[in-house]
């Protein structure tokens, strides 16, 4: 006997966004066995993740266990990538294609909102607030226990072909999981019945007992990199791990900030077109932004993907116009961000500037740097 966690169809809500309902999710009980893939992931034994209530000994329980999943064996499992402990896609008969994808970070990778509004922005939508949020979010635990949140988002809910996206998250072990089915409408509504059975049998089983005390904890690691004559340090957010400010008379000072987050934060396209818009551009479609991508590898071997943002690609520059020059590193299951923004007529005398930054970029275990 297996059970079966079956995520219901939804009308509209405002926003034009499909949303689940924490009343609406059932869990159904069905009989009958296949074969299929089994999945494990243990989770790190030392996570650095943010401070929890539960008690010492739950903490140290979660901690030697592993979350174990089904993928449903008519699914083609993918490679594994840097950021995807389970990578498969499922095929319809008209050709579609629906992508399963379950990825672990540590910590609680920006919060439930901050998720949301990386995948409505996969599905081209507007990001909401918390207020909004509240209404999306569906809340249920599982057969296994895990209190999981769901979310099921529709680009336009009139369109069969627009992209739909499903995703249950939950937090164990100081790790945030994400559990997530995206691809057009039509083809994703065909994927839901499999999809809840993956969830429904989540496991979170106590590790073996292994011989081995396991290998030495990752070392963290401080970036490092030459800056800039004439850039100067500014204040920026406790998110940075760099702001420097850009000055030329006449124009407004242009701000340079380096972060890194866990994962992929929502992938290339989204990133791309969240930059886009901060400046007032369109968003660009996955095949615009990979040929509008700039590859370059430093010296150190370190390769980035650059972007070079603004509105006018080959007309004149005025003031007013407002221009990013942005690359991205991923490195240690992170993603390092090296954004600057500033008028075109400033940036046009920083594009060298910025390239021998990322040419002068390394990274290094914090103890070794002064």
């Amino acid at each position: 006997m297996t059970g079966s966690y079956v995520l219901p169809s939804m009308d509209s809500r405002p926003l034009r966004i499909s949303l689940l309902s924490s009343v609406s999710i059932s869990i159904l009980l069905f009989s009958g066995c296949r074969k299929a893939e089994v999945s494990v992931y243990q989770a790190p034994k030392d996570p650095v993740a943010e401070t929890r209530t539960a008690p010492a000994l739950q903490a140290a329980a979660e901690r030697d266990s592993e979350v174990v999943w089904t993928a449903d064996p008519s699914w083609e499992t993918l490679p594994a990538t840097q950021f995807r402990k389970g990578n498969y896609r499922a095929a319809t008969e008209s050709g579609e294609t629906v992508e399963i994808s379950v990825s672990s970070f540590l910590g609680a990778t920006g919060g439930i909102l901050a998720n949301v509004n990386r995948w409505l922005g996969q599905a081209g939508r507007e990001p909401v607030t918390e207020s909004q949020l509240e209404q999306m979010v569906g809340k249920r635990t599982l057969p296994s226990g895990i209190e999981a949140s769901f979310v099921d988002l529709r680009g336009d809910p009139q369109d069969d072909s627009a992209i739909r996206i499903i995703a249950a998250t939950f937090f164990h072990a100081g790790q945030s999981w994400f559990f997530k089915m995206s691809g057009p409408t039509s083809a994703v509504e065909e994927q839901i019945e499999p999809f809840s059975r993956m969830l429904a049998g989540l496991e979170i089983k106590a590790k073996a007992p292994s011989d081995s005390q396991g290998g030495a904890a990752t070392q963290e690691e401080k970036i490092v990199f030459d800056t800039p004559q004439g850039w100067v340090e500014s204040q920026g957010s406790s998110l940075r791990l760099a702001s420097l400010s850009i000055e030329k008379e006449g124009l407004p000072p242009a701000d340079f900030a380096i972060t890194a987050f866990p994962g992929d934060t929502g992938g290339l396209t989204a990133n791309v077109n969240r930059w886009r818009r901060q400046i007032g551009l369109p968003a660009w479609t996955e095949a615009q932004v990979v040929a509008n991508q700039t590859q370059f590898t430093n010296g150190q071997g370190h390769a980035f993907q650059v972007f070079d943002l603004k509105s006018d690609p080959d007309g004149a520059r005025a003031a007013e116009d407002q221009r990013i020059l942005a690359a991205i590193h991923s490195r240690s299951d992170k993603s390092w961000f090296f954004k600057l923004r500033g008028d075109a007529l400033l940036l046009d005398t920083q594009r060298n500037n910025f390239q021998a930054l990322l040419e002068s970029v390394d990274f290094a275990p914090k103890n070794d740097v002064p």
